[in-house]
């Protein structure tokens, strides 16, 4: 029988031209810088993530603050750069969760909340009867969206802004089926209400 070592599985991953792969994919980039970038790519996605969640806009502000923060400490420690948006969602979350049981048990998605999905959905130069339109549509969607649960609006949320199931189950804290689930619920449900059915 052969002894299984570490030094003889990184020899075989370096034949395998695996180590080399390793080395030359990650350029060595210091602290700052990288939280430089990833504050330019996710800093809006978060601040929007939570404003959706019911956080008013201060909050919202001192909370992705706080996890860009928490970044850089991860960071400076030397601790791996993996799926970098997912953790930041996943810590904004939790001091999100954190401030809520502070004060209230679940915030509910308020005007401002409906404020931030209204103009991400305005029409830049719409007529008369496409104004009228477009604001019936814009009530029902309010309507429809404030009807879905917290965890089912968030799940959304998060799934429109790019992440994978996976990502959005580790930011919530819950399992992957459970957030397939949540994202569907809230699909049928707003399907369902949009034909009337």
């Amino acid at each position: 029988m052969v002894p299984f070592s570490r030094r003889i599985a990184a020899q075989a991953a370096d034949v395998l031209g695996l180590g080399a792969e390793r080395a030359s994919a990650a350029p060595a980039v210091s602290p700052p810088e990288a939280l430089e970038r990833h504050f330019a790519e996710h800093y809006e996605a978060l601040y929007r993530f939570l404003r959706n969640g019911g956080a008013a806009e201060a909050v919202a502000e001192d909370l992705s603050q706080e996890a860009f923060l928490r970044l850089h400490n991860h960071l400076s420690m030397g601790r791996p750069e993996l799926n970098i948006r997912a953790w930041l969602f996943r810590v904004a979350y939790r001091l999100w969760i954190d401030r809520l049981r502070e004060g209230k048990r679940e915030a509910p998605a308020g005007s401002e909340a409906w404020e931030s999905w209204s103009q991400a959905l305005r029409d830049p130069s719409p007529g008369a009867e496409e104004e009228l339109l477009a604001r019936e549509r814009r009530e029902w969607l309010r309507a429809a969206v404030l009807g879905l649960s917290e965890v089912e609006r968030q799940a959304l949320h998060l799934r429109a802004d790019g992440l994978q199931y996976r990502e959005i189950a580790e930011v919530l804290g819950l399992g992957y089926w459970p957030v397939v689930e949540a994202v569907r619920r809230a699909l049928d449900i707003l399907g369902e209400q949009a034909h009337g059915l």
